[in-house]
């Protein structure tokens, strides 16, 4: 049985959702830790395409927005868009290697963050900022995070 059965996307969502509060909570350093769900997000966008990246960015996102307890629905928005935009990105470049993942989540994860933020300025008249450390750092992480989710996602969803 191969792909996303009903049951892997449940747990696919649950995991990712626990598993980005878990690292959060308890394994930042100075505030800094990966985005594991915008990872995420990449991840099913390279493997799947994009409608599958858009629907689980947006309820990924969803839970972000819960998490942050600011603009509602900014995450979920820019998770979505982060999902098309790389799942289109895929038809063009070869994503499987670790060169084209690496660039294209760092530049991913900098637009989110400024996506995120500009969303924040147009709402609530105030740039949503994560700080200097999480715009330089985030990407870095993302991208030492990206090649164990993928051999997690070559393992456990295409076996």
């Amino acid at each position: 049985m191969r792909g996303l059965t009903y049951f892997r996307m449940t747990a696919l969502f649950l995991l990712g959702a626990l598993g980005h509060w878990w690292w959060t909570t308890y394994l930042s350093f100075w505030g800094v830790a990966p985005q594991l769900l915008l990872v995420l997000t990449f991840v099913v966008a390279a493997r799947r395409g994009p409608v599958p990246a858009m629907s689980f960015g947006f309820a990924w996102g969803l839970v972000l927005d819960v998490y942050a307890l600011h603009l509602m629905g900014a995450a979920s928005l820019a998770l979505t868009l982060s999902g098309y935009l790389a799942g289109n990105i895929r038809r063009q470049v070869d994503v499987s290697s670790l060169a084209p993942q690496s660039v294209i989540l760092a530049a991913g994860t900098w637009g989110f963050f400024l996506f995120t933020g500009l969303l924040g300025l147009i709402f609530t008249k105030s740039f949503t900022w994560p700080g200097w450390g999480m715009f330089l750092l985030a990407p870095v992480l993302n991208c030492v995070l990206a090649p164990l989710l993928f051999w997690v996602w070559d393992v456990a969803v295409e076996s």
